[in-house]
C-alpha cells in the first residue's frame, strides 16, 4: 500500500471515516505522524464544542433534561471533533459499559457517564472501570443506590464480573454475594435541588452560575461493610476499589479486553498467538489503552489482508462518517455563534440536522445511549439487514437535499460539482465521488454510476446548477450506498 492508502486505513479504524476531506488533514503527516495524531489526541485542539447546557435549553428559556439532549450533544461532537479516536473510544466503552437512558432518564446521569468514559478512554483500564462504576448512572442502572446493609443488591456485582471483566463461567454465585457487599454505602445526590431555593428554572440558573453538577455520586461510610469477603478464592476486607482492581488485573479479564479491542479495531477471531502477544503489551503498560492501540497500529496484523477493508461499518462509521466526508461538520460549526451563551439553545442552530442524524442512526440499528440491554449492541454483519440497508441508501437524501438558507449538509460538494461541470468528464465525476466517500469500486460498477450521469445528459446538464447537481448526487449515491463496497471499512 502507498502512504495515502495506509492513512485511509488508519482513519477508517482509528477515526470516523476516511475520504478526501479527512485525508487532506493527515496524509502530509505520513503513516507514523497520522498514528501519533490520532492516538495522542490530547495534543490536538478539540474544536468549538457546545456545552451540554446549550442542548438542555430551549427557545423559550425553558429546558429539557431528557437523555436525548445528551445524545444530540454527543452526536454533534462526533460530527465536528478534530479528535475522532477520542469519540470512537468513548463509543467502544459505551458499548462495553452499556447503560440506557430508558432507565437513567435524567439527562445529567447520562452526561456524566459519557464524560467519564471520554476522560478515561485511552488511559488505564482499572482507573476507567472504577470511575465508570462510581458514576451516578451506573449506581442507578444496576441498583447500587438501592443497596443496604444486610440486603445488598447483587445486580452490579453480577454484571461487573459477567459483562465488564471476567465473563460467564469465571465466577460463582458465592462470589456475587460476597462482592455485592463491597459497594454498600454508595448512593446519589442532587446538589442543585438540595441547596438552591426558588423555582426549577432558578435552580438551573444557579447550577450554571456556581458550576454545580445536577447529580453526583455520594458515599456514606456508615453504610459500608467493613468485614472480610472471600472473592475468587481470596479473602480480604475488600472495598469497592479493591474489588474492582482485582477484576481489572485478572488474567481472564486481560484476555477478554484485549480480544474485544482487537476485534473492534482490527478483525474478528485472531489467533491465540496474536492475542497472547497483545496481552503482554496490555500488562507491560499497566492495562493502559493507548500503548495497546499504538502496538496494534504498528503491527503486521493491522496491515494484513484479513484487516484491510473487511469490517462492516457501524451506523457511526456510515452516517457520521459520511456527514464528515461531505463537509457537513464544517457547516455545523460555522452556524454556531462564537459568542454562544450556556442559556442559548443549540436546537435552532443544529437541532434539525442532529435530530435527523439520530433518527437515521436509530433506524440503522444504533440508538446511542439506548442499548437494547446490558450487553450492548451486536457489531459486524449484524448491522446489515434489509431494513437497515434501506436506511443507508436513504441517507443520500439528507446529505444532498438543500434546507432553506443553510443549504444541504453536502452543499460544498454540490457547489464543486457545478463549478467543474464544464471541464470534467463523466469518469472524472465518478472518480471524484468515490474519492469523497472513500469507496473502491471495480470498473464494472463504476460504469453503472457513469451511466446514471449520462442518462441525465452528461456532466454539463447533470451538474448544470445546484438543484440539478443535488438531484444527480442523490440518484448516483442511491446506487453507490447500496453497493457492498460502501458498507466496509
Amino acid at each position: 500500500m502507498v502512504v495515502e492508502q495506509k492513512v485511509s486505513h488508519l482513519l477508517r479504524r482509528f477515526g470516523l471515516g476516511a475520504g478526501r476531506l479527512e485525508l487532506d488533514k493527515y496524509v502530509h503527516l505520513g503513516v507514523e505522524g497520522t498514528i501519533d495524531r490520532l492516538i495522542n489526541y490530547e495534543q490536538v485542539p478539540v474544536g468549538p464544542t457546545p456545552t451540554i447546557w446549550e442542548w438542555y435549553f430551549q427557545q423559550d428559556t425553558k429546558y429539557s433534561l431528557d437523555p436525548t439532549r445528551v445524545r444530540s450533544w454527543w452526536q454533534y461532537r462526533m460530527a465536528t471533533t478534530e479528535r475522532p479516536l477520542e469519540e470512537k473510544l468513548t463509543l467502544f466503552w459505551h458499548n462495553h459499559f452499556a447503560i440506557s437512558g430508558s432507565k437513567c432518564d435524567f439527562g445529567p446521569l447520562m452526561h456524566t457517564y459519557v464524560d467519564t468514559m471520554r476522560d478515561n478512554a485511552s488511559g488505564g483500564f482499572a482507573a476507567l472501570l472504577i470511575a465508570v462504576s462510581k458514576t451516578p448512572a451506573m449506581l442507578r442502572w444496576l441498583d447500587v443506590d438501592q443497596s443496604v446493609p444486610g440486603h445488598p443488591n447483587e445486580n452490579f456485582a453480577r454484571e461487573v464480573m459477567e459483562l465488564f471483566t471476567l465473563g460467564i463461567g469465571n465466577y460463582t454465585e458465592k462470589d456475587v454475594q460476597e462482592a455485592s457487599r463491597t459497594f454498600l454505602g454508595w448512593s446519589l445526590r442532587y446538589p442543585y435541588n438540595e441547596q438552591l431555593g426558588g423555582s426549577r428554572d432558578t435552580k438551573m440558573q444557579g447550577a450554571i452560575e456556581y458550576g454545580w453538577p445536577l447529580v453526583a455520586s455520594s458515599f456514606s461510610p456508615e453504610m459500608r461493610d467493613f468485614g472480610h469477603k472471600t472473592i475468587l478464592g481470596k479473602t480480604a476486607a475488600y472495598d469497592a476499589e479493591g474489588f474492582l482492581r482485582v477484576l481489572a488485573y485478572h488474567p481472564v479479564t486481560a484476555k477478554r479486553m484485549v480480544a474485544k479491542m482487537f476485534s473492534f479495531f482490527a478483525y474478528d477471531k485472531p489467533s491465540q498467538a496474536t492475542l497472547d502477544k497483545f496481552v503482554k503489551v496490555w500488562y507491560k503498560n499497566d492495562l493502559h489503552v493507548k500503548p495497546l492501540l499504538k502496538a496494534l497500529a504498528e503491527s503486521n496484523e493491522f496491515w494484513s489482508d484479513p484487516c484491510v477493508g473487511t469490517k462492516v461499518k457501524s451506523p457511526v462509521d456510515f452516517a457520521i462518517g459520511q456527514l464528515r466526508q461531505v463537509g457537513g461538520s464544517a457547516r455545523l460549526v460555522a452556524r454556531r455563534p462564537k459568542d454562544m451563551l450556556p442559556t442559548q439553545t443549540m436546537l435552532t442552530v443544529a437541532g434539525d440536522d442532529i435530530g435527523q442524524l439520530a433518527r437515521t442512526m436509530k433506524n440503522q440499528g444504533l440508538d446511542m445511549l439506548y442499548p437494547f440491554d446490558v450487553s450492548g449492541w451486536k457489531w459486524g454483519e449484524a448491522w446489515l439487514t434489509t431494513a437497515t440497508m434501506l436506511e443507508r441508501i436513504r441517507w443520500q437524501d439528507f446529505l444532498f437535499t438543500p434546507r432553506g438558507k443553510n443549504g444541504a449538509p453536502g452543499q460544498a460538494i454540490i457547489d464543486k460539482m457545478v463549478a467543474d461541470s464544464a471541464t470534467k468528464s463523466t469518469k472524472d465525476y465518478v472518480a471524484s465521488m468515490l474519492d469523497v466517500f472513500d469507496v473502491a469500486l471495480p470498473a464494472a460498477k463504476q460504469s453503472v454510476l457513469e451511466q446514471e450521469i449520462d442518462s441525465l445528459g452528461g456532466p454539463t446538464k447533470a451538474f448544470a446548477n445546484p438543484n440539478q447537481a443535488a438531484n444527480t448526487l442523490r440518484r448516483v449515491c442511491r446506487t453507490l450506498f447500496a453497493s457492498p463496497e460502501a458498507q466496509l471499512c
